[in-house]
């Protein structure tokens, strides 16, 4: 009853995007270890033709992050990364450095899983590994990811990708402006 719901938002200082996480995240939080699982039963394979489309968006998405003269190389941002359920499609789409790559999603349960399947990893020149946060993408400082780019969030990624994730945040419009705002200038691809 939507009264009810009003006192508690008021009485608690929600806004509507407040909720809305709160929501979403006892949702993944609540199916996190079975979707890993599922997953990895699965020997981490999709139906082939939902593959077919992961694997040309990873591709797509892992071809901006390649090394240019500009750019020694570059870095992927997953959003809604859930269990790290693409990472495998990226690595075979050549996504071949560990560090390269940055997940976030909402959910700390989902990035639990993800850091136990995929976290351990490190890149020989660099050591350093992937990443994986649990956090609010609205919200989070990107800027913690910028190698020489002033403390700025701004143009951070080459790539930035959302595999069956937009929909499942707040503002749809929102999340792809804050997200081409962290694309870097002249050849960051949104996925």
């Amino acid at each position: 009853d939507k009264l009810k719901l009003k006192a508690l938002t008021e009485a608690h200082g929600y806004n509507e995007r407040d909720l809305h996480n709160i929501y979403q995240r006892i949702t993944w939080d609540a199916s996190a270890d079975a979707k890993a699982v599922g997953a990895d039963i699965a020997g981490n394979k999709m139906k082939p033709e939902l593959q077919e489309r992961v694997s040309r968006a990873c591709s797509i998405a892992v071809g901006a992050t390649l090394a240019t003269e500009e750019s020694p190389r570059g870095k992927l941002l997953d959003v809604g990364c859930g269990h790290g359920a693409i990472v495998s499609s990226l690595v075979e789409a050549g996504l071949t450095e560990p560090d390269m790559y940055v997940g976030i999603d909402l959910s700390p349960e989902m990035v639990r899983n993800a850091v136990e399947r995929y976290g351990e990893e490190r890149n020989g020149r660099t050591g350093k590994g992937r990443v994986f946060v649990a956090d609010d993408f609205f919200a989070h400082d990107f800027s913690v990811y910028a190698e020489g780019n002033g403390g700025s969030e701004e143009g951070v990624f080459d790539s930035i990708i959302f595999c069956s994730s937009l929909h499942d945040l707040p503002d749809m419009e929102g999340a792809i402006s804050k997200a081409v705002s962290l694309l870097r200038p002249n050849g960051g691809k949104l996925v």
